[in-house]
């Protein structure tokens, strides 16, 4: 499908400069896109490729000022990566059409709950009790427990578990392999082994959450694990017992969470960062992959490293580390220099 110039700029409020006739088919990178494309510029890092870039449409910001000639034609918008992710939506609900009905193969309990126009694939189970809200979508092989809540418009892809009495909020998506409500990992220590502790609380996702492939979030020991409103997790993130996620905060792959640990709202978190259990992470932090978090930390801090620290002290001690070696040699030669001077003379 094609689309001009000026059928895009009003989707996205946006002021043409340039040919409004001018047609794109596809998306591409600023860097590599060619001509038929539609490419954006976001990152000022990207600046010198609008001059070079080959794709015929160019999503800029409403204050880009160029300092050279711009082949493409702009399209001039309040932020041009919203507005490209807006763009893709409308895209994609144009060529992915959505599955419709109750597949005959699907199981599903007696006395189930199902809003309207929802669609359950072949060999998904749902477990009695579920309640099932209008307009949710559940693909094949996705497992659906007993009293389970799904909010309205909802989307649990294939291979999905949902265990019994788990609350997902309207708008969620649930990603292929994410497992949610399974036990979390308590067990008492006696002298024969480990005693299971019954984890006998829930999990609760509220409004418009995003849960990756592979990711896992366990139930509450007692109470409930919950994930805030428009959190979005990465795939393979693990979010452990009794945890809370505060409103709009994303983590990236294989973040993991211990137990009991309580973070606040608009959080930031890299690949890999480990927040220890019992922790309180305060609202809009920030954390650089890796970071290994091992104490409560205060609203607004941006951090790095392992145990995690301020990011300015970490970038000191990552351009520390390489020297090391070499100041560890040196330290040993001032030594020996030190105690040869401390020798009593052989003339004494």
């Amino acid at each position: 499908m094609q689309f001009s110039a000026a059928q895009i700029a009003p989707l996205l409020d946006g002021v043409i400069e340039g040919d409004s006739a001018a047609l794109v088919s596809d998306f591409g990178k600023i860097e590599s896109a060619k001509a038929g494309d539609l490419a954006f510029l976001a990152n000022p890092k990207y600046e010198a490729y609008a001059y070079s870039t080959e794709a015929t449409i160019l999503l800029v910001s409403k204050d880009f000022a160029p300092r050279q000639e711009v082949k493409a034609t702009l399209i001039r918008v309040a932020d041009p990566y919203a507005a490209l992710a807006k763009l893709m939506q409308l895209v994609e609900q144009q060529q992915k059409p959505r599955p419709e009905g109750i597949s005959p193969q699907a199981a599903i309990a007696e006395g189930v709950e199902l809003g309207e126009d929802v669609y359950v694939g072949a060999f998904a189970v749902i477990e009695a009790g579920a309640r099932i809200g209008k307009g949710c979508l559940i693909y094949p092989h996705a497992y659906i427990g007993a009293g389970v809540q799904l909010g309205e418009g909802s989307i649990v892809y294939p291979h999905t578990t949902l265990y019994h009495g788990v609350e997902i909020g309207a708008r969620c998506i649930i990603h292929a392999g994410a497992v949610i409500g399974a036990d979390g990992f308590g067990f008492a220590p006696e002298a024969d082994g480990y005693h299971k502790i019954p984890q006998l609380g829930k999990v609760i996702l509220e409004d418009d959450v995003e849960v990756g492939a592979n990711t896992c979030i366990d139930r509450a020991v007692m109470g409930s694990t919950r994930i805030g409103r428009g959190v979005k997790l990465d795939n393979l993130v693990q979010i452990a017992h009794n945890c809370s996620v505060g409103a709009h905060t994303v983590m990236a792959a294989q973040v993991g969470v211990a137990g009991s640990s309580q973070i606040g709202q608009w959080g930031k978190f890299g690949g890999q960062v480990g927040i220890g259990g019992h922790i309180t992470i305060g609202d809009r932090v920030e954390m650089g992959g890796q970071a290994g978090v091992i104490s409560n930390i205060p609203d607004g801090s941006t951090l790095m490293g392992s145990p995690a620290m301020p990011l300015r002290d970490a970038m000191r001690n990552f351009v520390l580390q390489p020297k090391l070696p070499d100041m560890y040699h040196r330290l040993q030669a001032l030594e020996k220099e030190l105690a040869a001077l401390k020798q009593p003379s052989a003339t004494n």
